[in-house]
């Protein structure tokens, strides 16, 4: 005579541990899907921006990084929230003349450094910088992929946020 009870009991254990590694994937995969907000603003505007449309630009293009553990949200207000990148833009000088541009003297791309701040409850944890050439427009697409890369350069795998945060 055989005896079910053996049978029964594996396919408890089994049932058991499939339920077991279900459980694991729901909480893996919510926890990845789970994303830091990072509200965005700008301490001053490149040429050719208004400061008040600056934030909405610059969360559109950070979100074009496609960093999916990020959300960037434009600042709204006075002050930010404790998670937040801070973008400042510095107009270079003009190597010809060592003059800083003036508008109208000078036609063509400019050169203008940017810098990405990150803050993470409220505490600076780090930057990263660089130099694109523009237009005075917001519509320019050479400032649109310097915001871009930068994000990508301080959020991204390897990213100088990953570098400090091990």
């Amino acid at each position: 005579m055989i005896s079910i009870a053996p049978i029964l009991a594996q396919r408890r254990l089994v049932l058991a541990a499939a339920s077991l590694l279900v459980c694991w994937l729901t909480l893996a995969v919510s926890a990845s899907a789970a994303s830091i907000i990072l509200e965005v603003g700008a301490a001053n505007a490149p040429p050719g921006f208004n400061k008040a449309d600056l934030p909405r630009y610059l969360a559109l293009h950070m979100t074009e990084a496609g960093l999916t553990e990020w959300r960037f949200e434009p600042a709204t207000g006075e002050g930010l929230a404790a998670n937040y990148v801070l973008w400042t833009f510095r107009l270079e000088l003009d190597t010809r003349s060592h003059r800083p541009h003036h508008k109208g003297g000078f036609s063509g791309p400019r050169p203008v450094t940017l810098e990405a701040r990150l803050y993470l409850n409220g505490q600076y944890q780090t930057l990263v910088g660089g130099v694109a050439l523009m237009e005075d427009r917001p519509d320019d697409p050479r400032l649109a992929s310097a915001i871009t890369k930068l994000t990508s350069d301080l959020l991204g795998p390897s990213g100088a946020y990953r570098r400090i945060a091990g």
